[in-house]
Order: C-alpha cells, then structure tokens, then sequence
C-alpha cells in the first residue's frame, strides 16, 4: 500500500479541524427542518459523522469498511452541493424520494404478510404525501442528476468508482486478487493507491460540503479557511495520478 505523504496527512487534519469548527456552529442554529439552511445542517451532521466513522477505520487499517462509509459521505456531500444550489426543490425531491421510499417499504411489509407495520407505513405515506404539492408524484433521487445540478460532478465520478469497485457486492469487487494473472497485476496497482488515494477522497468530499454548507449557515470566517485550503488541496493534487500535467 502507497501511504499518504506528510502534507497530504496535514491537510486531511487541518480540513478536519474546519469540519469540526462548523459542526458546533450548526449545533447551536434553530429553524424548521423545511429550511434549505436546516436541511444543510441536517445533511452536514451525516457528513461530519461519516468522515470521522471513516478516519476510525482507516487507521485500523479496515479499508473496505472504511470505503463503505466513504460512499455514504460522498452521497451527503453530493446532496448538500444540490441543497445549496437547489434550495427548496431539493428539500422537495427529498420529501418526493422518502414517498417512494415509504411506498417500497410497504410493499415488502405486505409481502411479508406483516400487517401491523403495513398500517405503519400506510399512516407515515398518508403524512409524506399530504406534505407534496399537488401534481407532484414519489421519485428516488437520481446521484448523477443530482451531483450536475449542485455542480459536483467529480463527486459523483467518486461514487460510481467506490461503487463498482469497494462499496458494493459486485463482480469485480469480489473477483479481485482472484482471478488471473493479467487482471490482478492491474487491480493490484489500483489497490496499492486506494490508501492513500481514498483518504484524499474523504478530504475532498468533506471540504466540498463544508465550503457550501458554511455559505448556508452564513459561517464566513469558515468559508473563508475551506477556500484557502481548497486551494492547497488542489495544488497537492497536481502530483496525483492522472492529475497533473502529464495526465
């Protein structure tokens, strides 16, 4: 495995430091949980929690459970990025997926024959659905279509990447190391990098939805030290694979 360097281990705890700082500010604000702001504070709370659930893991050396988490922050970075720019049509398309989701629940529960959270689930889709306004129909949320509209399409190259490869039960992701010679020496060169590389992952996501979500709670002094070290992660990042000039 191909370890982090000094500054880029630096970063990733001055970048940590600035997730904190946010975090007891967000603590401390009130408002409806319809506000695009508390919907900021709402998702940055799953962000901040992934990212340190993940950085546990990471230095256990517990790699594939550390992407796992890796996934469900980047999808939270994801959606704070589309919060900001969307507002109240994405506390809509929030509301509209957890219809969708609701409905789906439903049909297992009836499936199952368990009738009591059948009524469960019917009383909570009655709720979620008086809340949609008229015309509006369940959708699940769409992370490529999400990840344009909030200008984060590089998040959304992570997650498909963390998906084939780490977070999910696929055939690549169970077939690597054990197949044949040629595909494991490819994989293997992947793997090596996947330390450190990921670790970077978890930078950029959480600085991605740290700099947005300081813009929502009005956090100006934290915008201002997420741009500086936005711009230092950006200048590490030109030594990358595939990043820097002769990439």
């Amino acid at each position: 495995m191909i370890e982090p360097t000094r500054g880029e281990l630096a970063i990733y705890d001055d970048i940590s430091k600035l997730g904190e700082r946010l975090w007891d500010i967000s603590t401390a604000i009130e408002g409806l949980n319809t506000d695009p702001k508390m919907f900021s504070i709402m998702l940055y709370k799953r962000l901040w929690s992934n990212q340190r659930g993940y950085t546990v893991l990471w230095k256990m050396n517990l790699n594939l459970e550390a992407n796992i988490v890796l996934r469900s922050a980047v999808e939270a970075a994801i959606c704070i990025a589309a919060n900001a720019m969307l507002k109240n049509d994405f506390v809509l398309l929030m509301h509209k997926d957890a219809v969708s989701t609701i409905q789906g629940q439903i049909k297992v529960h009836r499936d199952n024959d368990a009738q009591d959270a059948v009524r469960d689930g019917e009383a909570a889709l009655r709720f979620l659905q008086a809340k949609l306004p008229s015309g509006e129909k369940p959708a699940r949320l769409d992370w490529k279509d999400l990840a344009l509209r909030g200008g984060v399409p590089q998040l959304y190259s992570f997650h498909r990447l963390l998906s084939s490869v780490s977070s999910h039960v696929t055939g690549l992701s169970i077939l690597r190391g054990v197949t044949n010679e040629r595909m494991d020496t490819g994989q293997r060169e992947i793997s090596e990098l996947e330390r450190k590389m990921h670790l970077m992952m978890m930078a950029g996501a959480l600085l991605q939805g740290a700099r947005l979500h300081s813009v929502m709670i009005e956090a100006y002094a934290e915008l201002e030290t997420a741009t500086a070290l936005t711009d230092r992660l950006a200048t590490l990042s030109m030594s990358w694979p595939g990043v820097g000039p002769d990439g």
